[in-house]
């Protein structure tokens, strides 16, 4: 409490003034308490009213100080109880979460509460929900695990009614399934109007999740014989090299790295499979326009790009370098048109990286000048407008037909990716002749030549002794293309004799070329399809931090139910790293600090925070919460959760 002395046409006007803080405000701001009078009527009952009020807001402070301060008593023999740990909870400790109140805000600035609250009246669930809902979402964030995991830990948040039991829980998954689709679709549209989403690029890719069981979903079929209802867990190529049945998750992400929409598809379907599926999907459910899709080799198959230009969409796609057809082969190599960068780099790390390529280990100690330099190529890239031919299925799917598009080829060399290649290349020649075999050609294994049988008569021998030795005319030839990277996409931008036009986007009937309102360099191009490792993070943000595998639900609408609350959780966790904090924090510190923000009661009400991260006080500040004070009441607490539900 202070006094503040405001000058008006009236004269001085006195009040007592307090700090308030914000939310996303770093600094507390003053808010006036009460208007004590003007300094000239005041002068009748004081000499200097100014001086008098400036004390009394002095007292009235430290009174308040006085108010808030209390003694702990603590017995250092005390027990506890016989039977405090009875029953079939298992309890560890008695800390409540912290961290769940800045997921609280944006779980309620997206409304997924009134979501959930207005279709609980058509689903027979007595439960609440709602509650269950929000456990499982927090709950994946701050304690990952099972289901039944989470629900004993549900006393940690501050969920209001929590009265229901486990059952309740996996009972209402069927819920959560039915609504998935519509819940994706509100999830859509609060966020955009929210957080301005950029769908104008749309990175796609695919991963696996694994089951810890035996025996894959069988297939539901027909009196006829014929498929109805294919099985969900299939054994299939799995990113971990597991052999237990698998789930395969496709997911859109947009510009920024908040995830779009997912999809779960047989874990024995190519990630090429499901492409076409989610694009139709996200489009219709959506109205998602005027998108460029960004894909690796392993999505875009000719296929999906013939049914990405009839939705007269963009798309930017890698191809590699290696096996294209000889045409594009002496583009890649042909120097003429590269747009060249060069740098300066001592000769005496340019020849150690000479080392650690050398597979012969022929090689010596660098023996020249220490500060001798030599310019060397680091970058370079071109580009060019061709036509193509690309193989895609009829609608009935029964036979493949060749569509001609045209497309924008971009070749472009790094030499940090040669080096690595090549390096690697060496590491793996130098384990295949160690350990490699003459029965496959895996890997290495591809560098070496195999001789079973005698090359004169062409008869095989009946004790055949195989020779084996590197074939260096093959490693030349893949040498060729070491640092290349071959992009396809049918992007493109104004030109500068073209006639202006408005929007931000549109598709040229006439070429199929998806045309920016905007010059688009060949480096922009670059740039877009860069951002696909914003996805694969996204993946491994899941797998390890969130442990959404394995996965120990079974029944498809479990399985839905279960990925969705995953998919949840990653969008709070991108919303508060890229929107929330603006980037100044990683999502791994974000996510460990909010694990670590727990209270206990110490007495009578009163608890101590245990986290004194500076971390989370700035996640306090970008969600208008007081997350480090070191002690709160249970009034405090409540009343800060009811907080982040008056957005």
């Amino acid at each position: 409490m202070e006094l503040k002395v405001f000058t008006n046409k009236k004269g001085n006007a006195l009040y007592y003034m307090r700090s308030v803080r914000k939310k996303g405000k770093k600094n507390p701001t003053k808010e006036k308490v009460k208007f004590l009078g003007y300094e000239a009527d005041l002068k009748e009952f004081y000499d200097d009213p100014i001086e008098h009020f400036r004390a009394e807001a002095k007292k009235l402070r430290t009174k308040e100080l006085e108010e808030r301060r209390i003694s702990l008593s603590i017995n250092l023999e005390e027990h506890f109880p016989l039977g405090a740990t009875g029953g079939e909870e298992a309890v560890v400790d008695d800390l409540v979460s912290l961290g769940h109140l800045p997921l609280s805000v944006i779980y309620h600035e997206l409304e997924i509460d009134q979501f959930v609250k207005n279709r609980r009246r058509h689903w027979p669930v007595g439960a609440n929900v709602e509650s269950i809902f929000r456990l499982l979402v927090f709950g994946r964030i701050l304690f990952p695990g099972s289901k039944f995991s989470t629900w004993t830990q549900r006393s940690r948040l501050l969920l209001g009614n929590s009265r229901f039991s486990d059952d309740d829980v996996y009972r209402s998954l069927g819920f959560f399934c039915q609504y998935s689709d519509d819940l994706l679709v509100h999830l859509n549209q609060k966020v955009k109007r929210l957080y301005k989403r950029d769908t104008s690029l749309m990175f796609y890719d695919v991963t696996n999740y694994f089951w810890e069981i035996d025996n894959k979903d069988a297939d539901i079929l027909d009196e006829d014989g014929v498929v109805v209802s294919e099985g969900l867990r299939k054994n299939g190529p799995s990113k971990e090299h597991r052999p237990e049945p698998i789930v395969q998750l496709g997911l859109f992400m947009d510009t920024e790295g908040l995830p779009v929409d997912f999809g779960l598809f047989p874990g024995n379907n190519n990630d090429v499979k499901t492409f076409l599926p989610m694009i139709r999907r996200t489009q219709e459910r959506m109205g998602l326009d005027k998108m460029i899709y960004v894909g690796d080799k392993g999505i875009m198959s000719g296929t999906n790009v013939a049914n990405i230009l009839a939705q007269k969409q963009g798309y930017i796609i890698s191809d590699s370098a290696l096996k294209q057809d000889e045409e594009t082969e002496r583009f890649i190599l042909d120097e003429e048109g590269y747009r060249t960068t060069t740098a300066y780099m001592r000769c005496s790390a340019l020849h150690e990286e000479e080392r650690l390529m050398d597979y012969t280990d022929s090689l010596g100690p660098y023996e020249g000048p220490q500060d001798m330099q030599q310019e060397v190529v680091v970058f370079k890239i071109k580009s060019r407008i061709v036509p193509a031919k690309k193989s895609s299925w009829v609608g009935d799917g029964s036979r493949k037909v060749k569509v001609t598009v045209n497309k924008r080829q971009i070749v472009f060399f790094s030499r940090k990716y040669q080096v690595r290649a090549r390096i690697n290349r060496c590491n793996a020649i130098r384990k295949a002749q160690q350990t490699g075999t003459i029965y496959n050609g895996h890997g290495a294994n591809k560098y070496f030549a195999k001789q079973a049988y005698d090359p004169e008569t062409g008869e095989l021998f009946e004790k055949a002794k195989h020779v084996r030795y590197l074939d260096e005319e093959k490693i030349a030839q893949d040498e060729r293309f070491d640092g290349y990277y071959l992009i396809e996409t049918n992007v493109v931008g104004t030109s500068e004799h073209e006639k202006p036009w408005k929007g931000t986007a549109r598709f040229r009937n006439y070429d199929c070329l998806f045309e920016l309102n905007r010059v688009v360099t060949d480096q922009d191009i670059v740039e877009m399809y860069r951002g696909l490792w914003k996805i694969e993070e996204s993946f491994k943000i899941t797998k390890s931090h969130l442990q959404a595998r394995p996965v120990f639900v079974r029944k498809r609408e479990s399985i839905q139910a279960h990925f969705l609350t995953c998919f949840i959780a990653l969008l709070i966790i991108r919303i508060l790293e890229l929107k929330k904090m603006n980037k100044k924090m990683s999502h791994v510190k974000i996510i460990e600090t909010l694990q670590a923000a727990k209270v206990g009661e110490v007495q009578g009400n009163i608890y101590k925070n245990y986290c004194s991260s500076p971390y989370l006080r700035e996640i306090g500040l970008a969600t208008g919460l007081d997350l480090w004070k070191v002690f709160y009441t249970k009034q405090e607490l409540r009343s800060m959760n009811n907080k982040t539900k008056d957005i």
